[in-house]
């Protein structure tokens, strides 16, 4: 199963893995959402992950 984390901006991150759709996340955040960047952790990334039909 695929993994995504859907940002309330409208960003989706896809990706076969946790770590994968974590790094996008932690990555959007950071460039959008740079206040965030410093409260967002991989933890909670981590919690925010649905899988998805491949």
């Amino acid at each position: 199963m695929n993994r995504q984390v859907r940002c309330e901006c409208g960003f989706t991150a896809r990706g076969t893995t946790d770590e994968e759709v974590i790094g996008l996340t932690l990555a959007h955040v950071a460039e959008v959402h740079p206040d965030l960047a410093a409260v967002e952790t991989a933890d909670d990334v981590r919690g925010w992950i649905e899988l998805v039909p491949e």
